[in-house]
């Protein structure tokens, strides 16, 4: 299976073995769920993220930095009366990974959670006996995992790892398996909620065979994974906002294929390039004359794929830029218009009626009942209309004055939407998709159609040259268009 269809089943696994009891499954038949995929494909992450969103508590170990001391806990002796006759016996404290359980129910309230147990496949000889009973029986030494939660582990397939040992046959029936594989159209869809680098992005939709690579040889281990990809990104991020300059060197720090890092690195050139060019900004924006508007449209339909790849990647960079600002604009004047009904409701001066919103955000605030960046957000809208009671001038009724001020909100607003609509449409003429398939417009066309904000706003704000470059592509048809079409022009990995 892939990442997210293991996400999802290890939600509905969590909610199973925590529903009320008429609905629960008795803590017998309650399997740990063990996760095998490749390293660096996101199986932690995903069993964290399916945590937060279930409100549930989240506890990590990583097996290898154990003993099998701290796992079931230290011997010590105590006496026993048995028969009449007193004996010393033997007995084990509790597991420093049990404790840790009950210390975090303590101290975060949660009593529900997920208990993470990584390179469980990988623990040393002494440690894999507690390994098979604590798979067996949901127990360290002597103490059981508290009851509401779910034990997910996860390792790494023997290819990948000579440390790696099987389990038995009487273990492997006492688990929830999943085997995961690497997929990069799940994680595509990830990447572009998360931000990833675009010229990552691009490069990837350009060479999907490089997304994962794990290989040996006599030269040692050659890898490249989605983790990798990600780290590369974080990187990259930093030293372009940084002016520090990206060396051939850094690539194969995250990319332990040289083949990979050496395909990747002429890509990103190529990115580059179309970066410090300001013409396809100026051109988005609709600033560029007719004249080299004509000479970009010719040196893109002259330029190679890769040339062609990384303009797209540049063009939904910009519009997705262009779709954040308008998102936000949207949020705020809704905002505003939600705080003036109210205002209006209640019937009461504005001075006072903002004065009590501010009071009850920085109660919600001091309680940790709103977030950071919503709190900063409602401070700035109210700050921003208490500034009205301070301009509005006495031959003005306060009223006329929020009404005004709405009105031109609403209008920059509307001017907003315009120059987001012109900006997709001349992205849609410069890659024109013609009769057949052309890889970097089915990018563009894809991304445009799969990102939650330029989906919403073409849902609601038609633009011809969209619909018919999406309807020439097909694009909710055309998963496998875009791959085929790419390894047709795309060169065999060097």
């Amino acid at each position: 299976m892939n990442i997210k269809d293991a996400k999802d089943e290890i939600r509905r696994t969590l909610r199973a073995y925590t529903a009320p009891e008429s609905y629960r499954i008795p803590r017998v038949h309650q399997r740990p769920i063990l996760l095998i995929g490749p390293p660096g494909i996101g199986k932690t992450a995903i069993v964290e993220q399916v945590a937060l969103e279930c409100g549930a508590g989240f506890l990590s170990y990583t097996m290898t930095h154990h003993t099998r001391q701290s796992a079931i806990g230290l011997p010590f002796l105590t006496e026993k009366e048995y028969l009449g006759k007193h004996f010393s016996v033997t007995e084990y404290t509790m597991s420093e990974i049990i404790a840790s359980v009950y210390q975090y129910m303590e101290d975060s309230g949660h009593k529900t959670g997920i208990l993470f147990i990584d390179e469980i496949n990988c623990v040393s000889e002494t440690l894999t006996p507690v390994m098979l009973q604590f798979l067996q029986n949901k127990t360290f030494g002597n103490h059981p995992v508290p009851e509401g939660w779910l034990i997910v582990a996860a390792g790494n397939p023997p290819e990948y790892n000579q440390s790696v040992r099987e389990f038995d046959i009487v273990t492997m029936d006492r688990v929830k398996y999943m085997e995961i594989e690497a997929e990069l159209s799940v994680w595509q869809d990830y990447a572009r909620d998360a931000g990833i680098h675009p010229a990552i992005r691009s490069y990837l939709s350009l060479h999907p065979e490089h997304f994962y690579a794990m290989e040996a040889n006599a030269d040692g281990r050659h890898f490249v994974t989605a983790r990798g990809w990600e780290d590369l990104s974080c990187i990259l991020f930093s030293y372009e906002s940084l002016g520090e300059p990206v060396t051939e060197l850094l690539f194969s720090e995250y990319l332990r294929k040289e083949s990979i890092a050496r395909s990747f690195s002429l890509y990103y050139r190529w990115y580059e390039k179309e970066q410090k060019d300001p013409r396809l900004a100026d051109f988005l924006s609709g600033m560029l004359d007719t004249a080299s508007s004509a000479v970009l449209k010719e040196a893109l339909d002259t330029a190679s794929v890769e040339e062609r790849f990384a303009a797209a990647s540049l063009t939904v960079s910009f519009l997705r830029n262009i779709f954040e600002q308008w998102s936000a604009e949207k949020e705020r004047l809704l905002k505003y218009r939600e705080l003036f009904s109210d205002w209006h409701r209640q019937e009461t001066a504005l001075p006072v009626f903002l004065k009590k919103r501010l009071e009850s955000l920085s109660v919600r605030q001091k309680n940790g009942l709103i977030s950071i960046s919503d709190a900063q957000w409602e401070r700035e809208i109210l700050e921003k209309a208490e500034d009205l009671t301070l301009s509005s001038v006495k031959d003005r009724s306060l009223n006329e004055t929020v009404r005004q001020f709405y009105e031109e909100k609403r209008t920059a607003f509307q001017t907003t939407e315009k120059r987001t609509a012109e900006a997709v449409r001349l992205a849609c003429s410069l890659f024109d998709p013609g009769i057949s398939a052309d890889p970097p417009s089915l990018y563009l066309i894809t991304e445009l159609s799969k990102n939650p904000l330029s989906a919403s706003f073409l849902g609601s704000h038609p633009v011809e040259a969209y619909l018919d470059a999406s309807s020439a592509l097909l694009v909710s048809d055309r998963e496998e268009a875009l791959k085929k079409a790419i390894r047709e022009v795309s060169p065999d990995s060097l």
